[in-house]
């Protein structure tokens, strides 16, 4: 697989070893950082082809040998050359202002670049250099939370990562128990919503009732980006524990439940990734399997409980009314054996969980992850199931509740643009029942 990638890095290799002969390391003086920090420097202006790659190739392999402190104190340095000189830019805006035209427009746009965007699309053309960013990505994201002044590397690589990892430039890979074996133990490792826990257990989600469809990206050779796993079922299934024990032959199955994606690197969060990623996998099941006519998620309802204790815990609250002390029966341990307790909570945990996915939002979008990216895929919610994941982590959550976002190949266009120009979210009858209750 991806023997493209693996050809381009070799050419990229041996482009540097010729390159090498044109450097000078012997006036590199300091700590590591400050080495790696001088390299960096010296690979925005640099000039020639060959010692540029071999450069860039320097300048991830110094990068590689530094610890943890050692990075943070390297991007705080680079933070330093992420401004831009708001004087140029005035400048070429009214040149252009007054002299509209491609050679102006070009001028603006170079203007508003800044040098560690151009550091990092050469240290791109090192062999590895793609692989090495997305790290730099994760590292960044890891101290951000502490370190908020380091925002304008994010933006920045954020920015060349979304066009890095476009569409386009992906390759959508079928996933089955012939992959190659470091391509399935990845699969393994990287699964997070509902754990693989062992070879045997990943066989059985690779029968012939199951599909596991991944993209790949040619510069990271055999690393998974994202992966969706998917059942055929009869009819929209709502439980995962159903679907997981699901060993049935003689079943005429009709429709396609996306029950677990994935996102396999920390350091591509929140690049759009896994908005084609159903879209092109639905493609291959129909091409596949004429009789699949329905497709929807299963999906979780990722921080429901966290946010309903927050919720609960304010004193003026007055969102739940009469139904506010029988919640907070649900954030007490074990309150799932009490089969009367658990009676009561279902009907006010479910409307709470359809307000929840529907009227809270972050800005004029949900708050809820998974359900930004389902409706900004043009699905609608179509169905909440009590206790469709019963596991202990479905359990502490979001109470056990999972939910349907039903792929409808006639109006997923229309929901996706009506999504994002007007912020309208499509809804099943039964959800804007448990609304109006």
């Amino acid at each position: 697989m991806n023997k493209l990638g693996k050809i381009t890095r070799n050419i990229f290799e041996s482009i540097a070893d010729a390159g090498e002969k044109f450097l000078d390391n012997s006036k590199l003086r300091g700590t590591p950082v400050q080495e790696l920090l001088e390299l960096s420097y010296d690979l925005i202006s640099h000039k020639g082809l060959a010692s540029g790659i071999a450069l860039a190739r320097q300048v991830v392999s110094h990068y590689n040998k530094l610890n943890k402190k050692e990075r943070l104190t390297y991007f705080r340095q680079l933070i330093k050359i992420t401004e831009v000189d708001i004087q140029e830019i005035k400048a070429r805006a009214e040149e252009l202002y007054h002299n509209p035209g491609p050679e102006t427009r070009e001028k603006l746009q170079h203007s508003l670049k800044t040098k560690c965007r151009k550091l990092f699309n050469r240290i791109n053309m090192a062999p590895g250099g793609t692989k090495a960013i997305v790290q730099m990505r994760e590292d960044l994201l890891a101290f951000l939370p502490k370190n908020p002044g380091l925002k304008p590397l994010d933006v920045d690589l954020r920015t060349l990562l979304t066009t890095w990892f476009n569409p386009g430039f992906l390759v959508l890979e079928k996933i089955d128990w012939d992959t190659e074996a470091s391509i399935l133990e990845k699969i393994i490792r990287y699964e997070t919503v509902h754990n693989i826990d062992n070879w045997n257990d990943l066989k059985q989600r690779l029968v012939s009732n199951r599909k596991c469809y991944a993209y790949f990206h040619p510069a990271l050779e055999d690393d998974p980006l994202i992966f969706v796993e998917v059942a055929l079922t009869k009819g929209i299934a709502s439980s995962v524990q159903a679907i997981l024990n699901d060993n049935e032959t003689d079943v005429k199955r009709n429709t396609a439940i996306f029950y677990s994606i994935n996102n396999c690197q920390r350091g591509l969060r929140r690049i759009p990734l896994g908005n084609f990623l159903i879209k092109m996998a639905v493609m291959e099941i129909k091409r596949e399997n004429a009789n699949i006519k329905t497709f929807s998620s299963l999906s979780p309802v990722t921080g429901f409980s966290k946010w309903l204790q927050l919720e609960l815990e304010k004193e003026d609250g007055v969102l739940f009314d009469k139904n506010r002390e029988l919640l907070k029966e649900a954030l007490k341990p074990g309150w799932h054996k009490n089969e009367k307790l658990v009676k009561k909570l279902r009907k006010p945990l479910m409307q709470t969980c359809a307000h929840y996915l529907v009227n809270v939002k972050r800005g004029e979008k949900p708050l809820n992850p998974v359900a930004r990216f389902h409706f900004g895929n043009g699905a609608e919610l179509y169905r909440i199931n009590w206790m469709g994941n019963s596991s202990a982590h479905g359990l502490s959550d979001s109470f056990g509740i999972m939910v349907n976002y039903l792929y409808d190949l006639k109006s997923m266009e229309y929901n996706h643009e009506n999504y994002m120009v007007n912020g309208g979210l499509a809804l099943s009858k039964s959800v804007k029942g448990l609304l109006k209750m």
